[in-house]
């Protein structure tokens, strides 16, 4: 019984092993014929797989190309395969400059349609009481021109030099004949008492100012009211006139220009028969006059944005004044201030 039985069990084990030999056998033989099976399914692959696997396909053979430069058969037949993906793939972005061009171009014929169908700057409005605003342009340039190359330098070293209570009493001596100008046109306007207080105020300067070196007037309450020819036509309604520049002379207008020959020849130059004494004043009084200005003009030149407009505008407005009739017809008014006051209807509760 014990030999049978082993006999037995030997043989099943024999059974066993043989089987195992059998099906790994099996398996070694099925398994190139799977491979082959696996290859037409890989080729299989859609379009759009293979687009979307080209970027790592190209990486793959950048990677392949640096670290080992011969390929085999297997990895040449890939590149190939891979080959249309990536020109597709570089395709894309081309047709998208592509479509993008035309957009580029829409937007830039849109700006240009915009630009022209702007509408174009007006020509300048001429100022009414400005004409000759060209004309006027250069000849103020010239002027300044003038002013930055000899009378500022000269005015400045003028004030550098003099003392300011010299520069004071020339001032005052020159100021007090035009008080004596200004005291002859208030009477030519009908203005008496003005008038008579302007006679007042130069006597008083002329006899205990030194001849007008010293202005004592003015702390006595004698003020001071500047006219001349110019402004006494236009209080007798004579219209201000274009504007106009005159070269050394400086902003004027049509009515102050014909009234300008009068009035110099009632300034201090004209008192002397002598040429040169002549010259000596009028050129002490140009300068003393640029000296009192550097200070205004150093300031005009830095907030002023045009500076012809400014000293245009400050000039016409300075030189408007009311004529008779309009000061009559603002003393036609009559202001009632009653001495009681006003009775409440509802009375005080």
């Amino acid at each position: 019984m014990t030999t049978t039985t082993t006999v037995g069990t030997a043989g099943a084990g024999r059974t066993e092993l043989a089987a195992v030999l059998l099906s790994a056998a099996l398996l070694c033989a099925a398994t190139p014929a799977m491979a082959q099976a696996a290859q037409p399914l890989e080729q299989a692959q859609t379009p759009a797989q293979q687009a979307v696997a080209a970027p790592q396909a190209a990486e793959q053979q950048v990677d392949e190309s640096t670290a080992a430069p011969q390929a085999g058969p297997d990895e040449a037949a890939q590149d190939q395969a891979a080959a249309p993906a990536s020109a597709a793939s570089a395709a894309a972005p081309e047709a998208g400059a592509s479509a993008a061009e035309p957009a580029a171009a829409g937007q830039a014929g849109a700006a240009a349609a915009a630009v022209q169908d702007a509408p174009t700057p007006g020509p300048r409005v001429r100022n009414r009481l400005d004409p000759w605003e060209g004309w006027n342009r250069k000849v103020f340039n010239f002027n300044e021109k003038l002013d930055e190359n000899l009378l500022r330098p000269v005015a400045t070293a003028y004030s550098d030099l003099v003392p300011q209570p010299a520069r004071q009493a020339v001032d005052n001596f020159f100021g007090n004949f035009s008080d004596a100008w200004s005291a002859v046109n208030l009477f030519l306007q009908g203005r008496f008492k003005t008038g008579a207080t302007q006679t007042m105020r130069v006597a008083v300067n002329s006899v205990f100012g030194i001849a007008g070196l010293i202005d004592i007037a003015t702390p006595a309450g004698l003020e001071k009211t500047s006219e001349d020819l110019g402004r006494t036509l236009g209080y007798w309604g004579v219209k201000t006139g274009p504007y106009i520049v005159w070269p050394l002379l400086g902003p004027s207008s049509l009515r102050d220009s014909v009234t300008l020959p009068a009035n110099i020849y009632y300034s201090p130059a004209y008192l002397f028969d002598d040429g040169e004494y002549k010259f000596a004043i009028s050129a002490l009084q140009l300068i003393n006059t640029r000296a009192n200005l550097l200070r205004v003009t150093d300031m005009l030149d830095g907030i002023a944005l045009d500076k012809y407009t400014f000293v245009r505008d400050a000039y016409l407005q300075r030189r408007t004044i009311k004529t008779h009739k309009e000061q009559e017809e603002e003393d036609d008014y009559e202001v009632i201030t009653p001495d009681e006051k006003p009775v409440n209807p509802q009375g005080d509760r």
